[in-house]
C-alpha cells in the first residue's frame, strides 16, 4: 500500500509540475467545468467508508473513488471567476455560478451517487453519476465509475459543439498515518477530462482546515476547504463546508455546502 501511494504521489507532482510550465487551455472549452463540477469529493469530503462530509477524500474538480452511500446528501453553491479578479454569482460574463443537490444510494463500498449541477440564472442542469464497484483494501485502491453530464445538456441546451458528457474510471487511495491521513486520487477521463489522465491529492493541515492540488486533464487546480464541525467530530451528522480555492492557479473559486450523512 505504502509503495503504490509513493508512486501515485510522484506521478501526481510531475503531472502538476509539467502542467505548471505549459501554456493554459483556452479556458472557453468545458468552461461551466472548470471550477466545481458537483462530482464525489468536489469541495467535500468522503470517507473511504462512503460518508459524506468533511473526513475523507476531499478534492476541487476532480471525482474522487470514495463514493457516497445511501443515506447522505449535500446542497452547495460555488461561485468562480473567469479572471483573476474574485467575483461572487451565478451568471453573467465574469463569474461561473454551480449550484448542486447531490444523494448517495447504496452500500459503504459500493456507493451509488446521483448529483444535478445547476449552471446560469435559468439553472439549466447537469446530472452526474458514479458508482463504486471497488472497495479500498490493504493491497488495492477503491475503483469508481462515473459520467459527468448524462444527458449531454451542455450541447442540448447552450448549443455547444463539441458536448460535455464525460465518462471516467477513478481510483483513490488513504496513506500516511491514522492521525494524518492523506488522500491520493488518479484516473482517466473523455470530455471535459480532455481525455487523457487526471490526478491530485488533499491532505488534512488540522482538524478543521484540509489543503488540496489537482490537475483535471485541462488545468492545474489548488485550495483549501474549513470544515464548521471539524473531522474529528464524529458524532455530528451536519456539517457546513466552506471553500476557497484557484482553477488554472489563477481564476478564484469560493463557495460552500452543508452536508448530510446519517
Amino acid at each position: 500500500m505504502q509503495r503504490i501511494s509513493l508512486t501515485t504521489m510522484v506521478l501526481v507532482t510531475l503531472a502538476v509540475t509539467v502542467t505548471c510550465a505549459q501554456a493554459a487551455t483556452d479556458w472557453d472549452l468545458y468552461y461551466q467545468f472548470r471550477h466545481v463540477s458537483t462530482l464525489p469529493g468536489n469541495a467535500f469530503g468522503v470517507t473511504p467508508e462512503g460518508a459524506i462530509g468533511f473526513d475523507g477524500a476531499l478534492q476541487q474538480n476532480i471525482p474522487v473513488a470514495y463514493t457516497p452511500c445511501a443515506d447522505n446528501y449535500i446542497v452547495g453553491f460555488w461561485s468562480g471567476s473567469t479572471s483573476s479578479s474574485l467575483e461572487f454569482g451565478f451568471s453573467g460574463a465574469d463569474v461561473n455560478g454551480t449550484a448542486t443537490i447531490g444523494l448517495g444510494f447504496g452500500r459503504p463500498g459500493h456507493g451509488i451517487y446521483f448529483s444535478d449541477m445547476f449552471t446560469g440564472s435559468d439553472w439549466c442542469a447537469a446530472y452526474n453519476f458514479q458508482f463504486q464497484i471497488m472497495p479500498e483494501t490493504a493491497k488495492r485502491p477503491a475503483v469508481a465509475i462515473g459520467v459527468n453530464d448524462i444527458l449531454n445538456q451542455r450541447q442540448k441546451v447552450l448549443g455547444i459543439p463539441y458536448g460535455a458528457r464525460s465518462i471516467y474510471v477513478t481510483s483513490t487511495w488513504k496513506a500516511g498515518s491514522p492521525d494524518q491521513p492523506y488522500y491520493v486520487t488518479a484516473g482517466w477521463g473523455g470530455g471535459r477530462f480532455d481525455s487523457g489522465p487526471f490526478g491530485g491529492m488533499s491532505y488534512g493541515l488540522s482538524d478543521h482546515i484540509t489543503a488540496l492540488i489537482e490537475y483535471d486533464g485541462l488545468n492545474t487546480n489548488a485550495g483549501l476547504a474549513y470544515g464548521l464541525a471539524g473531522r474529528s467530530a464524529s458524532d455530528s451528522r451536519w456539517n457546513g463546508i466552506g471553500y476557497i480555492g484557484y482553477s488554472d492557479l489563477d481564476r478564484p473559486v469560493i463557495g460552500g455546502c452543508i452536508t448530510y450523512s446519517r
